[in-house]
């Protein structure tokens, strides 16, 4: 399917949304596409089972009405994804009817569209599977029933889309599907390359850090890495961008070490362009994901700041964890280091201070236009068939 055939198609799109991820990118560059119609199904997810589920339309680019289901009210979990599943169903009938393709974004999801295709007349199903991990709830009866909804809509949808392939053969070395009867191929989470992102304007005594602050994530390594930093680099400095539960406890760890003029812990940025200008004029990025915690969903993840570091065409410090790691080392954007300020510390001024720098920032800019939002997307709606 090419850009010309999808701008004459249906489309409908389910997400359960907590904040932006694939499923949004996928509407936002269907409805920049101009498609003849898009519907887009957000359902609350998380803290936010409380909040309506919006359905969105759009013609040939144009928003042309937004409806809120009735119904509002907080549930516990299994009965709000009942709930999730019911109104999937409905909307996919009452929305989606002759659509060509639904796209969703969970198995929970998937299912319902899978259910509704033959009342709805709906041509393709496809699942967008954003994530993994080996045990998903600790009670095992909802752990079983999860695995039989993503195995039911695995099987039955007309193709997956794992972010990366380590989320689908994840599943199949546990068991818990049958590679023979899924039909997949990789869509990875794509980036945002900022225009003229090159070394020419960049502080390479500046760090960056942007995500979620919790001492699990790596906040626990940024004043050690800092004190050890400063005698390698000694004018080096570092932004935190997020927000988290250990923000004021960084604030203050900060404080007593007596590191206000180099660590500037900027908290949770309300607009996206003031948090990229941040990181487009940075040296260096830093991902310390935390790697002893073997349930982890991000050792099968595609994380979205690593795209989004990229496409600011910056060279990224990480640990071993995700599966796009190798790929920075084997692209030259990126180096590992260990879970241990020390070593961090070392893999960054090595950044910073190598002569390679401008080429490493170069494979970080071509990596970031590889991963462009609009590539990702025109080759897994080429392959589907």
């Amino acid at each position: 399917m090419n850009i010309d055939e999808i701008k004459n198609k249906k489309l409908l799109v389910y997400s359960h949304y907590a904040t932006t991820g694939a499923c949004e990118e996928l509407r936002d560059w269907l409805v920049a596409t101009g498609v003849r119609e898009v519907i887009y199904v957000a359902f609350p997810f998380g803290r936010d089972l409380g909040r309506p589920i919006c359905v969105t339309c759009y013609r040939s680019g144009e928003q042309v009405s937004e409806y809120r289901s009735w119904f509002r009210w907080r549930l516990p979990e299994p009965f709000a994804y009942t709930k999730d599943f019911l109104y999937a169903f409905g909307y996919a009938v009452r929305f989606g009817r002759k659509a060509d393709v639904l796209v969703a974004g969970d198995n929970l999801l998937t299912a319902a569209g899978v259910m509704a295709r033959g009342l709805a007349g709906i041509r393709r199903v496809v699942y967008y599977m954003i994530d993994f991990t080996p045990v998903r709830f600790a009670n095992r009866f909802l752990n079983g029933c999860y695995n039989l909804v993503d195995r039911f809509a695995a099987t039955h949808a007309d193709v997956v889309w794992p972010l990366t392939p380590q989320m689908i053969q994840g599943r199949f070395k546990a068991g818990r599907l049958d590679e023979r009867r899924v039909n997949w191929y990789t869509v990875p989470y794509g980036s945002h390359p900022l225009a003229g992102s090159d070394g020419a304007t960049c502080d390479r005594r500046q760090v960056v850090y942007l995500g979620d602050v919790m001492r699990s994530k790596g906040a626990e390594l940024f004043v050690p890495m800092v004190q050890a930093l400063k005698r390698l680099v000694p004018d080096v400095r570092l932004t935190v961008i997020g927000g988290g539960k250990d923000l004021d406890a960084l604030r203050e760890e900060v404080r007593v070490a007596g590191l206000e003029a180099r660590v500037e812990v900027c908290g949770f940025v309300e607009r996206i362009e003031d948090a990229l200008a941040c990181l487009a004029g940075a040296g260096v990025a830093i991902a310390p994901y935390y790697p002893f915690d073997t349930n982890s969903f991000t050792f099968f993840a595609d994380p979205g700041k690593i795209k989004l570091y990229l496409g600011c065409g910056l060279p990224i410090v990480l640990t071993d964890v995700p599966p796009i790691a190798q790929e920075l080392v084997r692209e030259g954007a990126g180096r590992i280091a260990r879970y241990d300020a020390e070593d961090f510390a070392r893999e960054v001024a090595a950044v910073l201070t190598g002569e390679d720098y401008p080429q490493m920032r170069e494979h970080a800019r071509r990596l970031g236009v590889r991963y462009a939002w609009p590539e990702v997307f025109t080759a897994a709606f080429s392959r589907l068939t």
